[in-house]
C-alpha cells in the first residue's frame, strides 16, 4: 500500500541541516558586505553634513561678528577637533564690503576598516556669504595643510 513512499529518517534531517549551513555560508559574505557598507557610508555622509554645517555656521558668524574659527569649531558636531582644518578669507574682488569664504576639510576614514580602500582622502565643504560690514579679521586658518586657496 505504501510502496512508493520512503520513511524519512534521521539521515534526511541531517542533510537538510547541512544544506542550510551551506546556504548561510554562501549568503554571509554578501550580507556582511552590505551591512558594513551601510555603516561606513552612513558615517561618511554624517561627517559631510557636519562639515557643511560647520562651514555655513562659521561664515554666518563671520559676516556678523567676525569670530569665524570659534564658531566653526563649535559647530563641528562629532568631528575630531585636531583633524578639522579651517581656512577663511574675505574676498573683496567684487567690491566692498566683500564676501566671506569659509573652507573646512576633514580626512575621511572607514569606521569598520572594510571599506578603507574607498574612503581615502579628505572631504571639503565651502560656504560663501556676503559681508554685512567690514570684517575685523580678513583671513585666518587653523590646522590647514597645503597651499590650496580658499576662494569663492
Amino acid at each position: 500500500m505504501f510502496r512508493g513512499r520512503k520513511k524519512l529518517g534521521k539521515d534526511s534531517t541531517n542533510r537538510q541541516r547541512g544544506a542550510a549551513a551551506v546556504e548561510f555560508a554562501l549568503i554571509l559574505p554578501l550580507l556582511l558586505f552590505m551591512v558594513l557598507g551601510v555603516i561606513d557610508y552612513g558615517v561618511f555622509f554624517s561627517q559631510n553634513i557636519s562639515l557643511q554645517n560647520a562651514a555655513r555656521e562659521g561664515a554666518r558668524q563671520g559676516v556678523t561678528q567676525g569670530d569665524v574659527l570659534k564658531y566653526t569649531n563649535q559647530s563641528r558636531g562629532l568631528l575630531d577637533d585636531k583633524k578639522l582644518q579651517i581656512k577663511f578669507a574675505v574676498d573683496t574682488t567684487a567690491g566692498a564690503p566683500g564676501t566671506m569664504v569659509v573652507c573646512v576639510r576633514y580626512p575621511q576614514s572607514s569606521l569598520t576598516g572594510f571599506f578603507s580602500f574607498a574612503l581615502k582622502g579628505t572631504s571639503e565643504a565651502k560656504s560663501v556669504m556676503r559681508m554685512e560690514g567690514t570684517a575685523p579679521v580678513a583671513t585666518g586658518s587653523k590646522n590647514w595643510i597645503g597651499t590650496t586657496p580658499c576662494t569663492a
